[in-house]
């Protein structure tokens, strides 16, 4: 009796299709995946800790600096003490000046200086006020005071610049009348008239503008000047040449003289009785 005994297939030849199958079974049975290591948190290098400490070490020294800048501020001897105020000054009233400023809430460091400007350009008679501090204890405020050159409406004056203000004042000023918004040319053509006048024994008491742009004169003896609206300083002109003149037949007192004639004028006195000149 024969017996045959079994013998083993030969070993097939790995494929590279094998070769990839085992190394995806490798992938996925060891090690975390690719989405898992990007959620795994990142170990810090030792230059990013440096920047790190340095970061939170400016951090800490801006807020020691504020918390000392702030007790310094508070102490004592930063309270303003002394207010100095400088300008050539003779309406304004300089202690209403000093208590107002010191009246403010702060110290040297903390005082809001526009809030001073602010405060005293409410004061009676103030134009202008810089402020400034003075080391360690002292506001230095400089004031340019209100120079009145004529009144305005019911109880406004009109400075200088042409610029119209409200302030008690007591003394002689000529009387404004216009539409609004006509202060500085008002006030430039007042001191036209003026230096025109300067030779006759006249002042100019009242200068009216009206909305149709004639202007309309009154000396401090009552005489009116209607000067129409064209070529005003030519008409004020002859006018002047002639009054020598009119003084020598009649004071001209009280009466009114219209200008708006192109070669001459007519004179109403204050009786009543009309002349012209032509």
């Amino acid at each position: 009796m024969m017996f045959l005994r079994k013998t083993a297939a030969p070993a097939r030849a790995e494929t590279l299709q094998d070769v990839r199958a085992r190394a995806r079974a490798s992938r996925s049975m060891g090690g975390p995946r690719r989405s898992e290591r990007a959620a795994l948190p990142r170990r810090l290098t030792l230059r990013q800790l440096a920047w790190l400490g340095l970061l939170l070490l400016g951090l800490l020294s801006t807020l020691a600096i504020r918390m000392a800048g702030h007790w310094v501020a508070s102490r004592p001897m930063f309270t303003i003490q002394h207010v100095q105020v400088l300008g050539e000054l003779e309406q304004v009233d300089r202690d209403l000046v000093r208590k107002r400023a010191l009246a403010l809430h702060g110290n040297f460091f903390s005082l809001d200086l526009l809030a001073v400007s602010s405060e005293l350009r409410s004061v009676a008679w103030v134009r202008t006020v810089s402020v400034r501090r003075v080391w360690p204890d002292t506001l230095e405020i400089s004031v340019e005071e209100q120079h009145p050159v004529a009144r305005w409406g019911e109880g406004e004056l009109v400075n200088t610049r042409g610029e119209r203000f409200t302030a008690e004042y007591a003394g002689v000023l000529p009387f404004f009348q216009g539409p609004q918004g006509s202060t500085p040319q008002m006030l430039a053509e007042f001191d036209a008239f003026r230096s025109q006048l300067a030779g006759l024994p006249l002042s100019i008491t009242d200068l009216e503008l009206t909305d149709r742009g004639a202007w309309r004169l009154i000396a401090d003896n009552g005489l009116e000047i209607e000067l129409g609206r064209d070529e005003v300083h030519e008409r004020l002109t002859r006018f002047i040449n002639i009054y020598p003149q009119l003084l020598r037949v009649a004071s001209p007192a009280g009466a009114v003289a219209d200008l708006r004639y192109a070669h001459g004028f007519a004179l109403r006195m204050a009786g009543g009785a009309k002349e012209s000149n032509s």
